[in-house]
């Protein structure tokens, strides 16, 4: 069982000495995102499955209200986020564990146990290293998610991992994880991970590969493998290229597969705004995580205006097809193969503190 070692951990973390740690210091991060959302079709009672964390369309919807404490004493340290919002009501609606669980999206220690030895280990809640996509989407280049995110990619895992640093450049990483999307685990069953990322002077490289049984009744082997390269040609343009692959062994018989490439785009001709467009293919070969053997493809362009530091506006378009009827409408009982989406939205980003700064997200990092 990971419970054993991860609580150990855990305690270790809180017992090392203060005489060992830096100064003491805490950073305070907090965003508030409202957005509202149409779609065309109209699916039924205006509940929309496919655009992420946006569930409800024609209404403005309180999409994300997080706050997040950052805390790092040298040896060891604490990262605590939740919030409330439709991200937290679907992104936790099918964990094992309900209660305060529903409000915190990422709670753990961390710590660098070997001296001079450049090893971190993280222990506790976290968001998945799977994917280029971050979880919350003032971080991202757009506001929907992305169909092998949504689909494809786990969101937050229960666990251990670590990372180090073999050159300047190069880093790799192992995790020990309880199940996806599920804080109780499923039954159980362990995952493993193992990460490795390449830094160059304009672009990057990294590559994780899953394997374990994430079935919640009986034993069926899940492999998956994420590769993204991230591209940085000048100061004012950076994007990314994923391309991600998946196979799942069934209970009784027969695989379950599917796989797909996105990339995506952020150009910045002014200071204040921004435009990024996204085109992605995802291939669900059995109908495993749409419930539909399908092909599907979208294109997305969002403009973002950021008047301040602390606030930011978007506008999106979005453009959906699938190879079978599968976007519903009116009463439901009709299904058709394109839907386009339309989304406003603005972001506050008050960062409080100490320092008084806002968190960089490479507190979770990738490996």
């Amino acid at each position: 069982m990971i419970w054993g070692p991860l609580k150990s951990l855990l305690v270790a973390a809180l017992l090392v000495p203060a005489a060992h740690a830096e100064e003491p210091s805490i950073q305070v991060d907090s965003s508030v995102e409202a957005n509202y959302a149409w779609t065309f079709p109209s699916p039924p009672g205006e509940v929309e499955p496919s655009l992420g964390f946006l569930s409800q369309t024609r209404q403005l919807r309180l999409t994300d209200a997080t706050i997040s404490l950052n805390s790092d004493w040298g040896r060891v340290g604490f990262h605590l986020e939740g919030g409330d919002g439709d991200f937290y009501k679907l992104a936790m609606a099918e964990d094992s564990w309900k209660g305060p669980n529903q409000y915190i999206s990422q709670a753990y220690v961390f710590g660098r146990p070997f001296g001079s030895l450049p090893i971190r280990i993280e222990a506790g809640k976290f968001f998945t290293s799977v994917g280029a996509e971050l979880a919350q989407s003032d971080r991202d280049f757009n506001t929907s998610r992305s169909l092998i995110s949504w689909y494809g990619s786990p969101l937050y895992h229960v666990g251990i991992r670590s990372s180090a640093p073999i050159t300047e450049r190069f880093t790799i990483g192992a995790q020990l994880l309880s199940g996806c999307n599920t804080t109780g685990g499923a039954h159980g069953h362990q995952s493993m991970a193992y990460t490795a990322a390449w830094a160059g002077k304009h672009w990057s490289w990294s590559q994780l590969y899953m394997g374990g049984n994430e079935k919640l009744v009986g034993r069926g082997w899940r492999q998956l493998s994420d590769t993204v390269f991230t591209l940085n040609p000048s100061s004012r343009v950076t994007g990314y290229v994923e391309m991600l692959a998946a196979v799942e062994k069934r209970v009784a018989w027969g695989y379950d597969s599917w796989y797909g490439w996105a990339t995506a785009w952020k150009a910045s001709p002014r200071v204040k705004w921004s435009f990024s467009p996204r085109l992605e293919w995802y291939n669900d070969r059995t109908g495993a995580t749409t419930g539909l053997a399908q092909h599907i493809a979208e294109c997305t362009f969002t403009g973002e205006y950021r008047a301040r530091k602390w606030v930011m506006a978007r506008l999106e378009y979005r453009s959906d097809w699938s190879d079978r009827p599968f976007y519903p409408y009116e009463s439901g009982h009709q299904f058709a193969r394109r839907k386009q989406a339309m989304i406003a939205g603005i972001m506050l980003l008050p960062h409080r503190g100490w320092p008084l700064k806002p968190i960089d997200s490479a507190a979770t990092p990738r490996t």
